[in-house]
């Protein structure tokens, strides 16, 4: 094989390898923005289903019912956003738990083999000078 033949297979190779771990990566943030997305929901929500349940033992219903939600309407509401909250956490921290190991795995090995052609790439056009 001549050098230009190696020259251009490094060349593809490296183009595939660049094409693929930015594919893996691009899943792998999709996962975590998923992920962070229903936590940051089941947290802002429980504040949300707190802050009502608060309101309804404290008896500072009333500013409710400026909304025009009556009391049993907000005992509904909390209820609902709590569970939600709850619901939308479990999701979250069930995420977390289950990464897959393996797509980092591949995502590793695909940045050390691409690191190793361009390493490779460097020293043959080094020794062609």
């Amino acid at each position: 094989m001549s050098d230009s033949d190696e020259h251009e297979t490094l060349d593809s190779r490296l183009k595939n390898l660049r094409s693929g771990i930015s594919d893996l990566a691009y899943q792998i943030d999709t996962y975590r923005s998923k992920t962070a997305a229903a936590l940051g929901a089941g947290v802002f929500l429980s504040f949300l289903a707190t802050l009502a349940a608060y309101d309804l033992v404290t008896g500072k219903g009333g500013v409710w019912l400026a909304l025009g939600i009556t009391r049993e309407t907000l005992v509904w509401l909390a209820r609902g956003v709590g569970v939600t909250a709850v619901i939308l956490l479990m999701v979250g921290f069930r995420r977390v738990r289950l990464t897959d190991a393996g797509v980092r795995e591949r995502l590793d090995l695909m940045e050390r083999e691409y690191a190793e052609l361009l390493e490779r790439k460097d020293a043959s056009a080094r020794s062609s000078q």
